[in-house]
């Protein structure tokens, strides 16, 4: 068993050593091209990409040529921004070159074979094959894809993610972008760092584009799962994604007094009670709900109870408010406000006018007072207006 393991490694190794002996001995020119046989559309001009190398002979000339040119075409060689019929190759250094191919403007479809040769002067020679199939068209072909399957979002905010559109044909393709969503929701496009909306783009063959997606729900949309189709269309092919938006509940609160008042008045120095009317006109359960009250200097306001612990979606509930004027007060209007927020950031505020009485043992207690005060100007005046 060991003897055989040997034999096989001694085999391998005598492979390489030969392959790399046979390389490494070999003496000529080479003429490569990535891709030898080309399916063209566009017959304008045709360009073969060429790279000429020499192994282990001295530095030389090598002159260029084209061998079975089909009748009517025309080729050149092209190389540091110009036409050339030659390049001078050096030991084991590859030298870069292009062949340009035009074909006549009535050429008909079909298989096209030639033959690029490289010679120097002491004989060394090398034949590259080449061939060209006109006409025969390359399908566009699109793909996108979204970053995520799924995004979650409330019925108020809008909803972004990312998609990739990768354009796979063998030209530049433009394309429209449009989408497929539910009625009333919005769709805008960007580029990935850019500012402005787009409905259109060009991605050259074989590369991709990366975009931002925005999509608005409409006002008051209901709580669920939304699918949204992202559309990439071509002249010929289209690409299609699709991503699903869950629209979470949201609370939402509404608060008033008893049938809609926001008004009532109080007695100076005296507790009033009010009943507050607190509506979740929301989606979703409105949990811990703390209300505040901002009123004028040394009121006494008070809430039962203090936090509502939750409100289901569409459902009421009552809060008694205890307010009490300072004492001070004077008859009048004033303004106080109510703040309702729930634990999930719904909040509503109301204005109230509270139009403030005194009490009527101050009222009269007053009115003895001024009654007072104008018995003494009276007997004031009559004492000294006689002197």
């Amino acid at each position: 068993m060991k003897n055989r393991k040997l034999l096989v490694s001694f085999l391998i190794l005598s492979l390489v050593l030969s392959s790399s002996i046979y390389a490494s001995s070999y003496e000529g020119l080479s003429v490569s091209t990535e891709y030898p046989s080309l399916n063209v559309d566009d017959s304008s001009m045709i360009i073969f990409d060429l790279s000429i190398k020499n192994y282990q002979i001295k530095p030389s000339r090598v002159d260029l040529s084209v061998s079975n040119l089909p009748s009517g075409w025309d080729s050149q060689f092209v190389g540091g921004g110009g036409k050339i019929n030659a390049v001078f190759s050096d030991q084991d250094k590859p030298v870069s070159a292009q062949l340009w191919l035009i074909p006549p403007k009535d050429v008909k479809s079909g298989r096209y074979d030639l033959s690029v040769n490289a010679k120097t002067t002491e004989g060394y020679s090398y034949s590259l094959p080449l061939t060209v199939y006109l006409g025969q068209k390359i399908p566009q072909r699109l793909s996108i894809k979204s970053e995520l399957e799924q995004v979650e979002g409330n019925p108020g905010s809008d909803f972004s993610f990312e998609v990739t559109v990768t354009n796979n044909s063998a030209a530049s393709t433009f394309m429209d972008l449009t989408s497929e969503a539910p009625t009333g929701f919005k769709t805008t496009f960007k580029t990935q760092y850019g500012t402005k909306e787009i409905n259109t783009l060009t991605i050259d063959a074989g590369k991709s584009s990366t975009l931002k997606v925005t999509v608005s729900p409409p006002q008051g949309v209901e709580e669920g799962e939304y699918p949204v189709s992202i559309i990439a269309k071509a002249a010929t092919t289209s690409a299609t994604s699709t991503v699903n938006l869950k629209v979470k509940g949201q609370d939402n609160l509404s608060l008033s007094g008893t049938d809609g008042l926001l008004s009532f008045s109080a007695v100076a120095g005296k507790e009033k009670t009010f009943t507050l009317k607190l509506k979740n006109t929301g989606t979703a359960e409105s949990k811990e709900i703390d209300l505040r009250a901002s009123s004028p200097s040394n009121w006494k306001v008070s809430f039962i109870p203090e936090e509502v612990e939750s409100i289901a979606a569409g459902e009421t509930a009552e809060v008694k408010m205890n307010v009490t004027p300072a004492s001070e007060a004077i008859t009048g209007d004033y303004q106080m406000t109510v703040t309702a927020t729930s634990s999930t950031s719904a909040k509503d505020t109301a204005q109230f006018r509270v139009t403030v009485k005194t009490a009527s043992t101050w009222g009269i207690i007053s009115i003895i007072i001024i009654a007072a005060a104008v018995i003494i100007l009276l007997l004031a005046t009559r004492k000294f207006g006689r002197r």
